[in-house]
């Protein structure tokens, strides 16, 4: 009786061995397909919608589906090894392709990163990712008010350790001019602080189909550039080292006021001298406002998104309003006396057509400006904004950082 029941025992304990394996092996199977093909829509451009999605995630993904695609590979090579040959070698073959390809993706991203001045910590990328809004500004300050009456705030992150006045950010978010906040990207703010920055995030007034703000906005941005000016004794703001940073539509925006500033006939909403910065940080730019409209990429969707940002932001189409795209555009601002700029393009871009970026450079070097241009490839849009610590987030930073530290002595 008691050999019967213990072999009994045994025989249950065995069955739901072979079902965990089997369960673990289906699992691998399926993580092993999703490696694979984020792997290689990753590297290659023509894939439609699966490669538009793996260039927007690859910054941030990549680590995690390179280390997902080795475990598979193991998990299929023990299965050979049990028995389970055919099942285990696709399993094998599937973890295999998605750990090299997705280590190919780590390794030209980092490799640019690292080329363009900046660095890379694949530990945190693919162990210490958090939320890109976690963190909270020291305070806020009203600095004007919409022009239906509503304030418009200043968020201020503060370096602890600041011994007399520190270098100076001002930073401008993106969202194609009708959507964002100053405080998305807070826990990267947070970060600059940390790295003995005085950074404030601008609120401006968001355009809709009703509210064109292409001269609202921009002049809010001036305003709270004077503001910046005004209160730098308040702030620990060394104006001898401030800079402006934008992503996206905020990038237009900090280059125009910048532009402008220089040459002395930046106006600002609430009046004031506009001071010019000593340097620009400008990512995934929107500098052509008209080429979003006219030369919108052909991704899911895209096309009809950069016009509702062109159109909302200018209140019509160029053939409506050429005036109002000629301001807009930052092209219009460009002379010699522009202050150097950091334009980093994503070269997956499918919202800002990476040629649009490029020829903006091109025409401010040929105008005499000063313009350092870093390409990201493999990366989309907003790639920096998925997740804090990312390869994205870090790259973009760290080339930042090491551009200001140069301009900002």
């Amino acid at each position: 009786m008691t050999d019967s029941k213990s072999s009994s025992q045994h025989s249950e304990r065995g069955g739901v061995a072979k079902v965990f394996r089997a369960v673990v092996l289906v699992l691998a199977l399926m993580v092993g397909v999703i490696a694979a093909i984020f792997g290689l829509a990753s590297l290659v451009p023509g894939l439609g919608s699966l490669s538009t999605g793996a260039a927007r995630l690859a910054p941030t993904v990549a680590p995690i589906a390179a280390l997902a695609g080795v475990i598979v590979l193991l998990v299929g090579i023990i299965a050979v090894c049990r028995g389970r040959r055919r099942t285990g070698a696709v399993t094998s073959v599937l973890g295999g392709i998605g750990a090299v390809a997705n280590i190919a993706v780590v390794i030209v991203l980092v490799g640019a990163i690292t080329s363009a001045g900046g660095s890379v910590n694949l530990f945190t990328a693919t162990f210490g990712l958090s939320a890109m809004d976690a963190a909270t500004p020291d305070r806020q300050e009203v600095y004007e008010k919409t022009s239906s009456g509503d304030d418009l705030s200043l968020s201020i992150y503060e370096p602890a350790d600041a011994k007399g006045p520190a270098p100076t950010i001002m930073f401008v978010h993106g969202g194609g001019w009708i959507a964002g906040e100053p405080n998305a990207t807070s826990s990267e703010l947070r970060t600059l602080a940390d790295h003995g920055y005085v950074v404030v995030s601008v609120e401006y007034e968001l355009a809709t189909k009703e509210n064109a703000t292409w001269q609202k906005a921009p002049s809010q941005v001036a305003c709270a550039a004077a503001w910046i000016q005004s209160h730098a004794g308040t702030l620990g703001a060394d104006m001898e080292r401030f800079a402006f940073w934008g992503e996206s539509s905020g990038s237009n925006m900090v280059a125009n006021t910048a532009g402008a500033a220089a040459e002395g006939t930046a106006e600002s909403s609430c009046g004031g001298k506009v001071p010019a910065p000593a340097a620009i940080v400008a990512d995934y730019p929107a500098f052509d406002v008209t080429g979003l409209y006219e030369s919108a990429p052909a991704g899911p969707g895209a096309g009809t998104g950069t016009r509702i940002f062109a159109t909302s932001y200018t209140g019509g189409t160029p053939e409506e309003f050429p005036k109002r795209y000629a301001t807009a555009n930052s092209a219009t601002h460009l002379t010699a006396s522009a202050p150097p700029t950091l334009m980093m393009t994503a070269m997956r871009d499918d919202v800002i057509t990476p040629a649009d970026q490029l020829a903006w450079a091109d025409a401010a070097r040929n105008r005499g400006a000063d313009v350092q241009t870093v390409q990201i490839p493999l990366a989309n849009h907003a790639y920096t904004q998925t997740a804090k610590n990312s390869i994205g987030s870090q790259a973009h930073l760290s080339i930042a950082e090491a551009y200001l530290s140069e301009r900002l002595r």
